[in-house]
C-alpha cells in the first residue's frame, strides 16, 4: 500500500546540476525514473504537485509538467483530472534492486504467553473514550507529565487497593507502566539489584 501524506504535497529528494551542461529536464527525468526504478517511489504514491518541484528545485514550472508528461507517456506516472500525479502501477522496480516485502506466515492458533486475543479489542468503545478524553483535557496534560503515571490516576489506585485489597497504598508510592514488559522491566531491575541479582516471581 503507498503512503499517503497529509500535507498537501509530499516531499521528495531529487537534485539538478546547474554545471554539469546536461540539460535539467534531463537530470530530472533521470531521477524520478531511478527513483521509480529501485523502489524509492512505489506503486502510487503520490508525487509532489509540478508547481512544488519547481519551486523546490528551483525550476520553472513548465519544465516540470513537460518532465510529468514525458514520463507519462513512457509509463512511469500516471495522471487522472481532478487527482495528484502517482507512479503507475506497471512502473515496477527493477529484479533485483529493491527487496520484496515478506509477508509472515498465518498461524493457525498463537500460543505467545502475555498476548491477549487483539481480535476481541474494543476499538469503536476505545476511539469514544479517547475523544471524550481529549475533549476536557487541559493544554499541560499533552506534557509528558510525572513518570510515575498519572497522580489521579494514582490517588484512584490507591483507593481501589485500600478498599478492595485492604493494603497500605500510597499514591506517592505506586508507579503506572504502559504494560506488563516495562512493569516486569521495573521490577526485576529495582528487586534484582535488592536481591543480589536473585529475583522469584509467582
Amino acid at each position: 500500500m503507498p503512503p499517503e501524506w497529509s500535507s498537501s504535497s509530499p516531499e521528495l529528494l531529487l537534485a539538478v546540476d546547474r554545471t554539469s551542461g546536461r540539460p535539467l529536464r534531463a537530470q530530472l527525468e533521470q531521477g524520478l525514473r531511478d527513483a521509480i526504478r529501485t523502489g524509492r517511489l512505489s506503486v502510487g504514491e503520490r508525487l509532489p504537485s509540478s508547481r512544488e518541484l519547481a519551486r523546490t528545485l528551483g525550476l520553472s514550472r513548465g519544465l516540470v509538467q513537460e518532465c510529468y508528461a514525458q514520463l507519462q507517456a513512457e509509463g512511469y506516472l500516471v495522471t487522472r483530472p481532478g487527482s495528484a500525479t502517482r507512479v503507475a502501477a506497471g512502473a515496477a522496480a527493477s529484479p533485483g534492486t529493491a527487496q520484496p516485502r515478506t509477508v509472515a506466515p498465518r498461524l493457525v492458533a498463537d500460543f505467545r504467553w502475555g498476548v491477549p486475543d487483539l481480535k476481541s479489542f474494543p476499538v469503536q468503545d476505545w476511539l469514544w473514550s479517547t475523544r471524550e478524553a481529549a475533549r476536557a483535557m487541559r493544554t499541560a496534560d499533552f506534557d509528558y507529565g510525572d513518570p510515575r503515571g498519572s497522580a489521579d490516576l494514582r490517588e484512584v489506585l490507591a483507593g481501589y487497593l485500600r478498599r478492595v485489597r485492604a493494603a497500605a497504598a500510597d499514591p506517592e508510592h505506586i508507579i503506572v507502566c504502559n504494560g506488563y514488559a516495562q512493569g516486569l522491566g521495573v521490577l526485576t531491575t529495582e528487586v534484582g539489584d535488592r536481591a543480589h541479582g536473585v529475583v522469584i516471581l509467582k
